[in-house]
């Protein structure tokens, strides 16, 4: 006969984890969660063993990014909940699907010496879309139809973005019993997407046939084939125009693909021509701080952004309007609206990109060993149909200036755009997904997640590049920092550390390539490998930002006259 928890709570989660449909669950070992970790092992989910919980919840974000349900993470009491925080506020901007589930001593003993023991309800804040805490062991029925209320509750949320479940259990941690039927409730919510209404449109038709210059903004977001069948005879339209990045992964449309190549060379007279009329955005976080810049200082008449999250997104500091509803949804109605924009103004701009596409074909084919160079490098040996992680920083700054595969689907941790966890998404998504993927990170960041490889089930679709150029180049590449008497210290983070050592401690295989003529055949070895492999590339430090401010002159002095 199997066993299970004797804890209620533990047998009622256990079962309607299972229910909901959550496959996943990684578990940072402890005591405390002990009773869950007894109940879950009777149904059949996939487990992992990650003792770094900061990088278990990174590692449970890129499982959702795979199939876009939740991973559950579980761990302990005390300080080990603290450290789910960075992982739960990406997933909170990313909008990315998130179970945090945390064991608790009973309130009864906070503040009162006992061990690993602190105030963990609500401890997430506002960066979580439900937080919940479980009477302990209910003895009555109002009790447990509580505790199943918000159970349910808990999951459904979840599936839409990050949610913490605070679960207390008082000692014995390990008595079992005999598994069997019990009659939890288990609840569904059906339809919740929202739409515009008739007066909605009503009020929107003038502004939009009366724009002339319509640019259409999307940011990060997830492969949507559906999205891409709307949005192609809306491009045909005059008058309309599509800027996106790379992590908007809608490349073969018309428009701009690499924003920052085009609106970092233009001309001032050029930049007057490009300000739209209205601006239409979608999509989650928007990587280039160029293209902020350009819309704050040539303001569109009108912004609306499209949105079904709760609050006001006024990325360019020009939104006038916030419309809850998909962007599917939305240009669909748009598409069926007449509207005769300027039909010069979207073809000229393609033109000015096309040409600038040019420029930068031959300035890379020229340029010397450098980040840059290497990126493109990189760009051109991923494998067909993959999925390509960067790294913050500079990393995914790079990837911005080169134009998308159709192939390659882009990811990265835009939510919050930090240091932590990007090596640890890379290794969940690949644990979900039967695609190759590769990650781009530098030596900083891949310092700093190193403990993502602490995973007792590593991915063999997985391979990593290190561009290692001694510290954080993004601070000799932007403005300001190199100012700091003390810059190679506290901004740069200088350093002569052996990032191999990394590797070996978790038996991945590893190779080191320092010159332009190592690449072609270090990048051939990592992909010929059936296994987790790292490739570290070390490119000069001072040299690579020089690189990419001769790049952005270059495109800039040999533009075609307005």
């Amino acid at each position: 006969m199997q066993k299970t928890s004797s804890l209620y709570n533990a047998r009622l989660l256990a079962f309607l984890l299972n229910k909901h449909g959550v496959k996943n669950i990684i578990v940072s070992p402890g005591s405390r969660n002990a009773p869950l970790i007894i109940a879950l092992r009777v149904y059949g989910f996939n487990f992992y063993s990650i003792p770094d919980e900061r990088a278990a919840a990174f590692s449970a974000v890129g499982m959702a990014l795979a199939d876009g349900k939740p991973a559950a993470v579980i761990c302990t009491s005390g300080s080990a909940a603290a450290n789910y925080l960075p992982a739960v506020t990406e997933a909170y901007y990313q909008k990315v699907p998130l179970l945090v589930i945390t064991a608790d001593r009973p309130k009864e003993w906070i503040g009162q010496g006992a061990g690993q023991t602190i105030q963990q309800e609500n401890i997430f804040g506002i960066h979580v879309l439900y937080a919940a805490n479980f009477l302990r062991e209910p003895h009555d029925d109002l009790g447990r139809q509580y505790n199943q209320r918000i159970a349910n509750e808990a999951i459904i949320k979840a599936f839409k973005g990050p949610v913490h479940l605070n679960v207390p259990f008082d000692e014995p941690l390990y008595d079992t019993i005999d598994f069997g039927t019990e009659d939890f409730r288990f609840i569904r919510e059906l339809g919740d997407e929202q739409n515009l209404s008739n007066a909605d449109w009503q009020f929107l038709i003038s502004p939009y046939l009366q724009a002339k210059k319509v640019l259409i903004i999307a940011g990060q977001a997830s492969e949507d084939e559906a999205l891409k069948e709307v949005l192609k005879p809306l491009l045909d339209k005059p008058g309309h125009l599509l800027f996106t990045e790379t992590l908007s992964n809608l490349t073969d449309l018309k428009g701009v693909h690499s924003i920052d190549r085009l609106i970092n060379t233009i001309s001032e007279e050029q930049k007057g021509f490009l300000q739209p009329d209205l601006v239409i955005s979608f999509g989650g976080e928007i990587v280039s701080k160029m293209l902020k810049s350009y819309l704050k200082d040539f303001k569109p008449k009108e912004h609306w952004n499209l949105s079904t999250g709760t609050h006001l997104v006024d990325t360019f500091q020009a939104l006038t309007l916030s419309l809850r509803t998909r962007p599917l949804d939305f240009f669909r109605v748009l598409n069926s609206m007449d509207n005769q924009g300027d039909s010069v103004w979207a073809n000229e701009i393609i033109n000015w990109d096309s040409l600038k596409y040019n420029l930068h074909k031959q300035f890379w084919q020229e340029a010397p060993f450098s980040d840059f160079k290497v990126f493109g490098q990189i760009l051109n040996h991923l494998p067909d149909n993959s999925l390509f992680h960067c790294a913050n920083s500079a990393s995914i700054r790079y990837a911005q200036l080169f134009n998308q595969r159709s192939d390659i689907l882009h990811y990265a941790n835009r939510g919050t755009s930090g240091i932590d966890g990007s090596t640890a998404t890379a290794i969940g998504h690949a644990l979900n997904s039967d695609k190759n993927v590769s990650l781009v990170t530098g030596d900083i960041a891949y310092l700093y997640d190193s403990g993502a490889f602490w995973n007792d089930n590593l991915p063999n679709n997985l391979k990593i590049i290190v561009l290692n150029n001694g510290g954080g180049n993004i601070f000799r590449i932007i403005k300001g920092p190199e100012n700091n008497a003390d810059f190679e210290r506290f901004q740069e983070t200088k350093h002569a550390l052996n990032l191999a050592g990394i590797a070996k401690t978790f038996g991945i295989s590893y190779q080191v390539v320092t010159t332009e003529k190592e690449i072609e055949a270090g990048l051939e070895n990592l992909y010929s490998q059936n296994n987790l492999a790292i490739l570290e590339i070390q490119t000069p430090s001072e040299a690579s930002p020089q690189v990419l401010k001769d790049y952005f002159q270059y495109l800039k002095k040999r533009s075609y006259d307005f």
